[in-house]
């Protein structure tokens, strides 16, 4: 495969912006891809010769969307908290972008029954690089039970968003679970 030119590295660009602005105003299903064509001032059969596919197109939008995150949990994390703490910051700053941006959620129960391998791909990097965040915030955890703890937190996290986002609870029930299950899994459950 022939390395695209700097003209074609920035006409992708555009286009992913484009499609990330609209994202931003409405839900993806509300969306079309003429919108984004029109949006990034490309005809639209040039739009389908980088994205044949919406859902492959909004893949990279999730990505792009997602690329400042670790970055801004890094910033917030101070060394001298705690597993638990750290852990708490990072499950709520995702809490709070979501909160900030409800359309991405949607976006993502979209692609995560995927089957494209073009969007499996994109989708599978959002992961492992929020799988790899939330990890990060584990460092005093021992190894084998750091997998553990990380598995149940995003299990939780996109059960309660899921509650959240069909108006089942609030942001602030979802802060409070998430405040309760930590102190369950480092403190353990209260026995009556």
């Amino acid at each position: 495969m022939v390395d695209p030119t700097p003209a074609q590295r920035a006409r992708r660009q555009r286009i992913v912006r484009s499609a990330l602005e609209l994202l931003e105003q409405r839900p993806y299903d509300q969306i079309q891809i003429r919108d984004v064509a029109e949006r990034a001032d490309v005809a639209l059969g040039t739009l389908y010769r980088y994205f044949p596919s919406k859902e492959q197109l909004f893949a990279h939008v999730l990505l792009e969307w997602s690329s400042s995150f670790a970055d801004a949990i890094g910033r917030r994390r101070p060394e001298r908290d705690s597993d638990a703490e750290r852990l708490r910051t990072a499950l709520r700053r995702a809490v709070g972008a979501f909160e900030r941006n409800p359309n991405f959620f949607q976006l993502i129960t979209v692609l995560e029954v995927a089957t494209d391998p073009d969007v499996v791909a994109p989708f599978t990097e959002y992961s492992d690089a929020f799988i790899a965040v939330v990890e990060g915030a584990m460092r005093d955890t021992d190894e084998a039970q750091t997998a553990v703890v990380v598995g149940l937190a995003i299990a939780l996290l996109w059960s309660l968003l899921r509650e959240w986002s069909h108006d089942r609870c609030t942001i602030r029930e979802v802060n409070n679970r998430i405040d309760a299950s930590i102190e369950v899994v480092f403190e353990g459950a209260r026995t009556r």
